[in-house]
């Protein structure tokens, strides 16, 4: 008996808090605040009349979303549950489903914590021995899965408080799966949130696996976002369009953001494939996309548009061993394409 009272004192110690029942909006990295603040979606509900139903069922995932918080708890709990497989066979549970959490340093930068972890109906992440005092904490959430709820739990003798969320202006990217985080092995390694990290600054990350095509719906609802920069990376998912094709699509995407806003866009070229020294098809292939991005780059900047930054597939030089499969970065190439990306932005925006 005396076990089973101690077990209950012990569940009962800890105080659990849930980001989305604050009287403020917590989470970070989010677009359409006053729509969508008080979910881990990407989209607002409107949208899925306008968008095709595969890129509105990969709205629902939280890639790039974040929870930032103070405590001075020795240890922290996050419990949640999603509504997606739990892993793929080229992405473990902890790079789809899993959280990850980095916690402020006095230089301002985010150090890593390590947190035991259990995946089950409820999904659990144990963070232990943390740094003494009071400190800022990053949560940042799953990349490929849809979270259905969360808490956040301390021991109930320690302060907690969820922070507002950032109103900056964000970094907005609009890609393909390689931006919504395929294929990192954890959520802090996808190149969008190291990317985050390095700038300091929010980043919407609008990545849709397989679904990253340039649409004028989705540039329409990028547009309504008062963005600092809008990176535009969907070349790996336009395989099936011709030169022409591509360069329609990236002069129409320019023109309607131009139309709205005079905010520093940059356009990225596809980074290859993993096999292209070794199959000429998939050679040929990301050439061509580029090949036509490249033109409405240049056609562009003729016309005198103004504000508009070109990243290609040169610079990006991705390793041999940067990617998973054919396509999707491990960390290693993650951390390449952030490392490109980063500074680029930071240039662009004169940041120091």
């Amino acid at each position: 008996m005396a076990l089973v009272l101690v077990s209950v004192s012990a569940e009962a110690a800890t105080r659990w808090v849930n980001p989305l029942k604050q009287d403020y909006y917590t989470v970070q990295n989010q677009a359409w605040e006053n729509e969508i603040g008080k979910s881990f979606v990407r989209l607002p509900d409107r949208a899925e009349q306008s968008v095709r139903k595969p890129l509105w069922d990969l709205s629902r995932n939280s890639a790039g979303l974040s929870l930032n918080f103070v405590t001075d708890a020795p240890s922290v709990t996050v419990r949640y549950t999603v509504d997606g497989q739990h892993s793929m066979p080229h992405m473990s549970a902890t790079g789809v489903t899993g959280v990850d959490m980095y916690r402020v340093n006095a230089d301002g930068k985010e150090d890593y914590c390590f947190g035991s972890y259990s995946f089950g109906d409820t999904i659990t992440y144990r963070y232990s021995g943390l740094p003494a005092g009071s400190g800022e904490y990053h949560l940042n959430l799953p990349l490929y899965n849809t979270v259905k709820w969360l808490e956040v739990g301390v021991p109930d003798t320690c302060s907690f408080r969820f922070l507002e969320r950032n109103d900056a202006k964000p970094v907005v990217v609009y890609g393909t799966s390689i931006a919504q985080g395929a294929c990192s092995s954890r959520p802090g390694m996808s190149w969008v949130n190291i990317v985050r990290r390095e700038l300091g600054m929010p980043v919407v990350n609008l990545g849709f696996s397989g679904n990253g095509r340039l649409e004028p719906e989705m540039i329409s609802l990028i547009s309504e976002i008062d963005a600092s920069l809008y990176l535009l990376d969907c070349m790996p998912n336009l395989t099936p369009k011709s030169e022409d094709e591509v360069y329609n699509l990236v002069l129409d995407a320019v023109h309607s953001l131009r139309a709205k806003h005079s905010t520093p866009i940059l356009l990225v070229e596809h980074a290859g494939y993993s096999n292209a020294p070794t199959n000429a098809g998939q050679l040929a292939l990301y050439e061509r996309l580029n090949a036509g991005q490249r033109r409405a780059f240049e056609q562009l900047q003729s016309e005198g548009v103004p504000n508009l930054y070109y990243i290609t597939h040169d610079e990006i030089n991705m390793p041999a061993d940067g990617w998973v499969d054919y396509v999707h970065p491990t960390d290693l190439g993650a951390q390449r394409q952030a490392d490109v990306v980063a500074p680029r932005i930071r240039a662009i925006l004169n940041m120091r």
